[in-house]
């Protein structure tokens, strides 16, 4: 048996629906990865090392080998092209063993190709296989720990993850695919779509043709995506840090009024300029923000999008569109499920934009830092932020 050359499709472009924070071989299908899929086929057959040809993001597909003790055997991660020869090659725009049916052009056409892996995937189960879940019903598998009420109505085929919760009165399937820790309310259908791990949907939704993933709602037949704001209707489960407690919007509730007086005050009068940013890279907002005073001030009307459920109070600087492409991949990744506030840990050193060439590095230390020290520190330091007041306009 050759080695196996693996060569990741490069989609990272096309990806402008989900934005996804990892690569597409290491987007879920089913149970676990596309490239986990077919390193497990690499061991079925015997297949002595393999290498990997990632364009897209590779530190990540370094960092997901890295913390998996997968198999025994040789696994190399190239960002070049080549290094094929005298291997047998593959590119993981499939299952293994399925023809690559058509190429992939389009955002609307990538999130397809997702969902279309799904329904592979499941095609190709036997219930005699090696699987951490189980055939609850011909056709329809559970992982450990799921619960559904009695009266759930199941359609086969269907794959529900482990710990998911289905509630009284729902409707999964045909072709559901319900990620790990998902909870779905009371009265849901899901058909002929995907609900992302950690997901809420809340009571008396219908996803057919869609995937959803934290409080993002993709559509597979218009190509398009939106953010649901309404956590009652769609929300993360596994990002509630991002979101302001109702203390915080009650307390920017109260402050936005006599804050904004007083900015108008200290302005001579003169309105706030408008500022446009991208919350978590796919929710557009705008910031009206104003030129003098102290952070408390120039930022006053932000309050109100902290009251709104938006903003917290302590968070990373938001960005525009233009402020997300300057940050390198690996910043990218490690904020972009960080929560966004009005003030900042990059504001105690001096950087009150997310421009300035060392704001990034406070940012990644505050989204990122172990036990949340980052996030601790700057609320902890959050009345000598609101007071500061830059030497720049």
């Amino acid at each position: 048996m050759k080695p196996w050359h693996l060569i990741a499709p490069d989609w990272g472009a096309l990806d402008t629906i989900w934005r996804a924070p990892r690569p597409f071989i290491l987007w879920p299908v089913c149970e676990k990865p596309l490239l986990s899929h077919w390193l497990d086929e690499a061991v079925r057959q015997g297949v002595p090392s393999v290498s990997i040809e990632v364009v897209d993001r590779p530190h990540l597909v370094r960092q997901w080998l890295d913390q998996r003790d997968l198999w025994s055997r040789s696994i190399q991660v190239q960002s070049q092209p080549g290094g094929g020869a005298e291997k047998d090659c593959f590119v993981m725009s499939t299952l293994p063993g399925e023809l690559d049916p058509t190429s992939v052009q389009s955002a609307r056409e990538l999130m397809q190709r997702w969902y279309g892996l799904q329904v592979e995937a499941l095609r190709r189960r036997a219930s005699g296989m090696v699987h951490l879940d189980h055939e609850y019903r011909p056709g329809i598998w559970f992982g450990p720990g799921t619960r559904a009420a009695p009266d759930v109505a199941f359609t086969p085929p269907c794959w529900v993850g482990s710990h998911a919760n289905i509630g009284p009165g729902c409707r999964i399937g045909p072709h559901a695919f319900i990620g790990q820790g998902v909870f779905l309310d009371g009265d849901v259908e899901v058909s002929e779509a995907i609900v992302c791990a950690e997901t809420y949907v809340g009571s008396h939704t219908t996803l057919k043709r869609m995937a959803a993933q934290g409080g993002l709602l993709m559509d597979f037949e218009r190509g398009v995506g939106i953010e649901i704001a309404d956590d009652f209707v769609l929300s993360s489960l596994g990002a509630a840090s991002t979101r302001p407690s109702w203390a915080e919007r009650m307390v920017a509730a109260l402050a936005a009024g006599p804050l904004e007086w007083l900015a108008r005050r200290v302005n001579g009068g003169n309105p706030p300029a408008p500022t446009n940013v991208v919350l978590g890279r796919s929710r557009p907002l705008t910031l009206p923000t104003y030129a003098s005073g102290a952070l408390c001030l120039r930022r006053s009307p932000w309050l109100r999008q902290v009251a709104a459920g938006n903003l917290r109070l302590t968070g990373v600087l938001p960005r525009s569109e233009k402020d997300w492409q300057a940050l390198s991949p690996e910043a990218q990744s490690a904020l972009k499920d960080a929560p966004v506030g009005v003030f900042a840990l990059s504001d105690l050193y001096g950087c009150h934009a997310p421009d300035e060439p060392d704001e990034w590095i406070h940012a990644v230390f505050q989204a990122g830092a172990a036990g949340g020290a980052g996030q601790r520190l700057a609320k902890k330091s959050l009345l000598k932020i609101a007071m500061t007041k830059p030497a720049q306009p």
